[in-house]
């Protein structure tokens, strides 16, 4: 028998022969492995989940004029700068007179598009589809405007020298001053007051950085016009994602630390028991280095096939976490595979350096005596 064959018999008998501590180390690797694999995933899809998750929340970004119209052009330049990464719904707004004498903000607008764009309106008393319109002065109310002026029921407002009936297909609640609105499609608006679109109501998808160049794409595109994005939304993205990440990183690191005193633990007990084999080897002739050599291989070939194992285990781990929150799978990173073995590797060989410290130690000669 050669001595590479030898070699390999040793490790392969130590792990046979000591099933339970080989099975508590491979275990430890595997668990750091999972919650490495599964942390790192879910950090590097994290930023493009919660992104997504924000465009529920509307517009990040309003386009208005203080004097004049949202031109052609302008709207046009607005909708190139987002590179097809949002959503443009051009809004008019004016201040109406209802039938019971009552002030109210009407906006005007493309109905379809606004619902879209504010998916997290909760939409009550649901009409006919707003694709189909029957008739004109179809609208969009708000709760507290339905509460004061509608109750349901068709009314008439005036703009002045203009004005029409309006008939209530839904009623919306969006905790905003929407609640106290009214829109209306953006043809009979202008068609009763005369008054275009002078605001643009803009959601930009994608990470913060990229819209925070989006916004400055749009500043530079439209000098006479007012740029402003809403703090709320993009600084709360910025924070959430910035926090959430750290939140990931810091339990998956605590996991880790936690996990290698575990590792520490068994690779020491299993010195302990095995100093007989050891002072065994040395007095046959084998030096320290072939010692140390032998239980850090052990150490590895453990750690490389628990790491195969949590890799795995670490990827349906981020696939579910992806379905439980976002309601959208985290796919595997395959880059994560070399780094995922290595580390384990590394630290199964940094969790057993106080172990082979206590190899060097051994004296065969009190060791056999039963000292």
């Amino acid at each position: 028998m050669t001595r590479r064959q030898l070699f390999l018999r040793l490790l392969v008998r130590a792990a046979w022969v000591r099933k339970d501590r080989a099975l508590t180390a491979l275990i430890s690797v595997a668990v750091v492995a999972t919650i490495a694999t599964a942390g790192l995933t879910v950090y590097f899809d994290l930023e493009n989940k919660l992104s997504r998750e924000f465009r529920s929340f509307g517009a990040n970004v309003v386009v208005s004029k203080a004097t004049g119209v949202l031109s052609a052009d302008e709207q046009t330049k607005i909708i190139s700068a987002l590179g097809g990464k949002g959503e443009v719904v051009p809004v008019a707004y004016a201040i109406a007179t209802a039938s019971n004498g009552s002030k109210v903000v009407v906006g005007g607008a493309d109905l379809e598009k606004l619902r879209k764009l504010n998916s997290w309106w909760a939409i009550g008393e649901a009409k006919p589809d707003l694709k189909t319109v029957p008739k004109p002065g179809n609208a969009l109310i708000g709760s507290r405007a339905s509460e004061t002026i509608s109750h349901g029921e068709a009314f008439k407002v005036s703009f002045g020298h203009g004005g029409g009936e309006i008939h209530p297909q839904a009623t919306f609640h969006s905790g905003s001053d929407d609640d106290s609105r009214i829109y209306i499609p953006l043809d009979d608006f202008i068609r009763w007051t005369g008054v275009e679109p002078n605001t643009a109501l803009v959601r930009i998808d994608g990470r913060p950085q990229e819209i925070q160049d989006a916004i400055a794409k749009l500043t530079a595109a439209l000098p006479a016009a007012e740029v402003r994005p809403v703090r709320q939304i993009t600084e709360a993205q910025t924070a959430v994602i910035g926090k959430t990440r750290s939140l990931v990183l810091a339990a998956s690191g605590a996991v880790v630390v936690l996990i290698m005193l575990c590792m520490v633990a068994t690779f020491t007990s299993s010195v302990m028991e095995r100093r007989r084999d050891f002072a065994v080897m040395k007095a046959l002739g084998a030096s320290n280095r072939m010692v140390n050599f032998l239980f850090a291989a052990e150490a590895s070939l453990l750690a490389l096939a628990g790491a195969a194992g949590g890799y795995l285990l670490g990827c349906g781990l981020a696939f579910w976490i992806g379905k439980a929150n976002f309601d959208s799978a985290i796919w595997p990173q395959p880059m994560l595979v070399i780094p995922v073995l290595l580390g384990s590797m590394a630290l199964a060989l940094l969790a057993s350096t106080a172990p082979l410290r206590l190899l060097q130690q051994i004296q065969p000669a009190g060791i056999l005596r039963g000292e």
